[in-house]
């Protein structure tokens, strides 16, 4: 694989077999929810995340912490996310930022991470 082809990360949930929110595609509903409302609070988390370094994000449901080692020319970037609901229930991910990647494809895939963690806390 080429540097250019590590700009995203496929991102997998897995559920319990009986869990009636498995419903093909109910996920990516509630995604596209949260990306839609509360498209405010991500922007303003994901403009921050890059100007700062770290995040987090409280939601009723439990806690998101997000750090960002942002992509230069001479190495790739990575998104490290940990989510925690109240039940225990833990998260992770390391999302590599190719090195390539301008600022604008960086704030969007941070962007749309968040909205995935964000969808699992809610869940």
């Amino acid at each position: 694989m080429t540097s250019a082809g590590r700009g995203a990360e496929m991102i997998s949930v897995v559920r319990d077999a009986a869990d009636p929110a498995d419903e093909p595609g109910a996920f990516d509903r509630k995604v596209a929810e949260v990306l839609e409302v509360e498209a405010g609070m991500l922007h303003e988390k994901s403009e921050r995340l890059l100007a700062t370094g770290s995040v987090s994000v409280e939601r009723p449901a439990g806690m998101l912490n997000a750090s960002l080692r942002p992509p230069r020319w001479w190495r790739p970037g990575v998104l490290r996310e940990r989510a925690v609901r109240e039940d225990d229930h833990t998260l992770t991910s390391v999302v590599p930022l190719g090195r390539r990647m301008d600022a604008a494809s960086v704030l969007s895939q941070i962007t749309l991470q968040l909205a995935v963690s964000v969808a699992w806390l809610d869940e």
